[in-house]
């Protein structure tokens, strides 16, 4: 492994690795170990310098904690009020992470009525069966390895009704049916409607995929949290549709919707912990 110190004037590791929009990163007393493009990666902050050990190039771990976007400049978009301020404020630093679409896919499709600590179980068992061993870590499935599962595999994984959906997009996305890499050209709505042809995959899904993967930074994925911290602080206690959430997020905070919603989220799941 090679050692990297990246200088990360606006930057929050922990905050960042917390927030709920990664699920194989894992906290000890010397900081934090993840596995990135199949590579075991070891980071800890000290001040605002990133240390970083990996087999990956200062690039790869840029774009990977997407330390090129301008934070300043979508915190001057996003702060609306009183509320996303309280947010930003308490979470300062805090970035979107740029996933592999392919991980990213199948880590939200095992998220639908799940928690945190069950994804994350869901996305090792599928790494241990299905994935390559790096000295007692895992890299994840390609959708080759997946694809060849028996149904007696999907079954030690422990995903419940999941496990046929994985198993169809692993075919779809062998077979070309599916090629995420080609939804990072298309337009937003374009993107998520190829998605939302992929048995499993709602709306909620498909905006994770697209903010956490696909460079969709408009996007607003509504879940249970987004919708009473929004219905709640923005509309009155309205009752509104996940939709119509959607299109009042789009108006509020524009082109940078899904950095106010990774806020939002953060700032509302505590409450209920």
């Amino acid at each position: 492994m090679k050692t990297y110190q990246i200088p990360v004037p606006t930057f929050d590791l922990d905050h960042t690795l917390r927030c709920g929009q990664v699920f194989r990163w894992r906290e000890n007393k010397d900081g934090w170990i993840g596995i990135v493009d199949n590579s075991v990666i070891k980071a800890k902050q000290e001040g605002d310098v990133l240390i970083v050990e990996s087999d990956l190039a200062t690039e790869d771990i840029m774009n990977y904690f997407r330390l090129n976007d301008d934070l300043d400049d979508i915190y001057k978009h996003i702060s609306k009020d009183d509320v996303i301020n309280e947010a930003i404020a308490r979470y300062w630093g805090m970035r979107l992470i740029r996933q592999e679409p392919w991980e990213c896919l199948i880590s939200y499709l095992c998220s639908i009525n799940n928690r945190i600590p069950q994804i994350e179980r869901m996305i090792q068992n599928l790494s241990m069966v299905f994935g390559t061993n790096l000295n007692s870590f895992y890299g994840f499935p390609s959708p080759e390895q997946l694809s060849k599962a028996t149904h007696d595999q999907l079954k030690k994984c422990k995903l419940g009704f999941r496990g046929n959906w994985i198993l169809d997009v692993a075919r779809k996305v062998c077979r070309e049916e599916l090629q995420l890499e080609k939804l990072k050209n298309m337009d937003y709505q374009s993107a998520k409607r190829e998605l939302l042809k992929v048995n499993g995959v709602g709306d909620k899904v498909a905006d994770c995929v697209l903010l956490y993967s696909l460079d969709k930074l408009e996007a607003f994925p509504v879940d249970v949290h987004i919708r009473r911290v929004v219905q709640r602080e923005y509309l009155r206690n309205e009752r509104a549709s996940d939709t119509k959430i959607r299109e009042w997020a789009e108006r509020y905070f524009g082109k940078y919707a899904g950095y106010a919603q990774q806020y939002l989220f953060y700032y509302e799941r505590p409450k209920e912990m």
